[in-house]
């Protein structure tokens, strides 16, 4: 049985007329007719009663047609929900990673994302916490990830999705290199080099979570990214302040990254306009948050674990 069987019985037994039914379903009235003596004779049973004085459901008709009027509801409800899985596997979504970032958590929600979508097409780019927040509100980017505290703004939600450990970067040689672990206070003092302060939510953040409030270091040379402030350390500029995540495929000489006391560690948010009607764009963040829903603080890739010293990745000239 067909489902456009199931149709041309359903239409006629509302509307009790053949005519109406086959205007209704812009088919003929012979056609129609014809359909429905197909059905009758597949299920052996007569639906109708036909006479002059027009169409009347049989005892059997009656009985069939909440079953068919429910088999109908259930193959549109299929039809909507394929049309969506067809916008949702085809789609594109454009996402803006932080430079801070690295390959950290961010870069890892990317990559399982395309693993589980593999249809939707992705295009990314990389700029600063407040670069990114710019291009969603003028809608250049449906997605991005930045560096909390976020502005107030009415027209952006945005979605926690972990935190980084942050780690100090020394020259080699340094004092404090033959600390496996550097306390903070020992900070107080050094020059750092850091972010510029166009860098938004990252320049804050850190500071906060290395000095707290108590303390405001010298920023002695400011650089637009990891590397060239990594660069600057290694001529012995200063220190400096990174995300483990920005570091993990980095190999500066004369660099030696170390843990801090107390492990601080920095947030990592998703961010995307309200109004943003892409499915593609509901569909990644639904997936991001079953990803944060179903992995422990110490499961988030890019958050402070034990590896073989902080520097992996990170070669140190002596």
């Amino acid at each position: 049985m067909e489902i456009r069987s199931a149709r041309y019985f359903v239409t006629v037994a509302e509307e009790l007329h053949f005519g109406r039914a086959a205007k209704r379903l812009h088919i003929t009235q012979p056609g129609l007719s014809q359909g429905v003596k197909a059905l009758e004779k597949a299920i052996g049973m007569q639906l109708f009663e036909r006479g002059r004085q027009g169409v009347a459901l049989t005892v059997e008709g009656e009985a069939l047609l909440p079953e068919f009027r429910e088999l109908l509801a259930r193959a549109d409800a299929v039809d909507a929900f394929v049309k969506i899985l067809a916008e949702q596997f085809h789609g594109s979504l454009t996402v803006g990673y932080t430079r801070s970032a690295g390959l950290g958590r961010a870069f890892d929600l990317i990559s399982r994302f395309r693993n589980a979508w593999p249809r939707i097409r992705i295009q990314s780019s990389s700029a600063s916490s407040s670069g990114n927040l710019e291009a969603i509100r003028e809608r250049r980017l449906d997605i991005g990830f930045v560096r909390p505290p976020l502005p107030e703004d009415a027209e952006v939600e945005s979605l926690s999705v972990g935190r980084e450990a942050v780690l100090v970067g020394l020259p080699a040689g340094h004092r404090l290199e033959r600390s496996e672990e550097v306390c903070r206070q020992d900070l107080v003092g050094l020059p750092l080099v850091y972010f510029s302060k166009s860098a938004g939510g990252l320049w804050q953040s850190i500071l906060s979570a290395v000095y707290g409030g108590r303390y405001f270091p010298d920023i002695c040379r400011e650089e637009p990214d990891v590397p060239h402030m990594l660069a600057a350390v290694a001529e012995g500029s200063g220190i400096t302040l990174v995300t483990e995540g920005s570091v993990a495929m980095l190999d500066v000489p004369g660099v030696v990254l170390r843990r801090l006391s107390g492990a601080p560690s920095v947030g990592l948010d998703l961010a995307w306009r309200r109004d943003n009607v892409n499915r593609a764009l509901r569909t990644f963040v639904e997936f991001v948050r079953a990803e944060v829903a179903g992995a422990a603080p110490s499961e988030l890739p890019g958050a402070a674990r034990s590896r073989s010293g902080p520097g992996a990745g990170m070669r140190a000239a002596t």
